[in-house]
């Protein structure tokens, strides 16, 4: 495990998701009908208006649909000129080898704010859409939540872990969902679950914790849809405002002012 400490006199913190931003090797190029560079940058710009005080960042995966060296040093760049700490974990769009990890695999990372730890993981694997958590990861993670449970925890992964009810994306979840919820279900001080993957919002509770989707950066998918359908929603982010006493607050926030432009052509990413 390694643990990245967050310095905050302050007693809440506040936590944003991004997911999905979908980056290409030229910032300036389309991907399904969108420019990803430019979405993505638009949402920074009304989180950063709508919330001068964030204590981190977390992206959950897919970071790139053109998984280049250039494509992840531009996001790092950008990133860090913003001043607040940031974090990432890969999806099944990404390179692993290129991806800027925080640790090597398989240790998840924990990122330590305050009364609260968000715990890193990797569902991605190598050349398949779906998702698979592996065992010595999960080994990783039960030592690591025995050793943290006079804190309040919040988990990232990129795939979802519970049924989205839409055929075409369910048949890309985690795969070993029933592998993690049996080491989560050991503990009582963990709080949601955060995923992207889904391009789309949702809410699902399992044993008092929160699973939570987080519409992209890029396009969103049309929810409840046997097959693959984009959605005329715009991108967004979601907001967490964690307490001192365990509770948290989250909202979904999408970006204003947004051009929807939709091609029903477009039948696969």
């Amino acid at each position: 495990m390694s643990k990245y400490k967050i310095i905050s006199k302050r007693q809440d913190h506040v936590i944003i998701q991004i997911t999905d931003t979908h980056l290409m090797t030229d910032p300036n190029e389309s991907f399904i009908g969108i420019f990803p560079e430019q979405n993505f940058h638009a949402v920074i710009a009304q989180i950063l208006q709508e919330h001068p005080r964030i204590d981190a960042i977390v992206h959950t995966g897919d970071l790139a649909q053109q998984a280049t060296t250039e494509t992840y040093q531009r996001y790092q760049n950008y990133m860090r000129s913003l001043g607040i700490p940031f974090f990432q974990i890969p999806g099944n769009h990404d390179d692993i080898n290129l991806f800027p990890f925080l640790v090597p695999n398989p240790k998840p990372a924990c990122v330590e704010i305050g009364d609260w730890c968000i715990i890193l993981l990797n569902s991605a694997v190598p050349h398949k859409v779906d998702g698979w958590i592996q065992a010595e990861q999960l080994n990783h993670l039960e030592n690591l939540l025995t050793r943290i449970q006079d804190k309040f925890v919040i988990l990232a992964c990129h795939h979802h872990p519970v049924d989205m009810h839409s055929d075409w994306i369910d048949q890309h979840k985690l795969k070993n969902t029933e592998h993690l919820t049996n080491v989560l279900s050991q503990f009582t001080n963990i709080k949601a679950v955060l995923f992207g993957h889904v391009h789309q919002e949702s809410l699902t509770v399992w044993e008092n914790i929160q699973f939570l989707s987080t519409p992209a950066t890029c396009a969103q998918f049309k929810p409840l849809s046997k097959n693959f359908a984009l959605d005329d929603t715009a991108p967004g982010y979601r907001y967490l405002h964690l307490k001192s006493d365990g509770q948290f607050e989250s909202t979904v926030f999408r970006l204003k002012d947004y051009n929807k432009i939709i091609n029903d052509e477009i039948s696969g990413y």
